[in-house]
């Protein structure tokens, strides 16, 4: 029955996703003469993508994982932003895991009294700090990372079912980590 209702939270995730697309489209220059532009300036937009910064992404968290980072996890149901006591949060259903992302951009939530009871580890370089929580028989791992001095984010990541082929939930967590501190980076 827990399965079903998970389903079925899964399914009106999937419902509600919003395709990632840039916060701003770029916008050509112009010149408040009228006159062409120089030759220094271009109106053709930049193909360079734009980094997100974690403050970005704590109020557009659904921008944490570009495509190709959505097919590198076998991302199946897009993401879609999610309430959280602590601020905005994005689920993403991939292949092994519900994954969830909550940005922290004014503290680094990896030195809270109440997260020293979790495993210290390392993620990519970074100070990482992992937790395993159960209820029936649905498993959670909590993945909370330093990002940088005074900054952190946490990568949930749930099981979706039975263990099939391919990576297991906490693998899924971690490499879901990874690619976000590579968009930072």
């Amino acid at each position: 029955m827990l399965r079903l209702i998970f389903v079925v939270l899964l399914m009106s995730v999937a419902a509600c996703g919003t395709p990632d697309q840039p916060a701003n489209p770029v916008k050509s220059s112009s010149t408040t003469t009228g006159s062409p532009l120089s030759p220094t300036l271009s109106s053709t937009p930049s193909t360079t993508p734009v980094m997100p910064t974690l403050a970005s992404l704590a109020e557009h968290p659904c921008q944490a994982l570009s495509h190709e980072n959505t097919v590198q996890l076998n991302v199946f149901v897009e993401g879609a932003e999610t309430p959280d006591p602590s601020g905005k949060s994005c689920q993403w259903g991939a292949s092994g895991a519900l994954l969830s992302f909550t940005a922290y951009p004014t503290a680094d939530k990896t030195q809270d009294q109440d997260a020293q009871h979790l495993t210290v580890s390392e993620i990519e370089g970074h100070r990482a700090l992992l937790g395993t929580f159960s209820r029936n028989d649905i498993t959670s791992y909590s993945i909370l990372v330093a990002s940088s001095p005074g900054q952190s984010f946490r990568v949930v990541a749930t099981t979706l079912g039975p263990g099939g082929p391919g990576p297991d939930t906490l693998t899924v967590g971690k490499d879901c980590a990874a690619a976000i501190i590579h968009r930072l980076s």
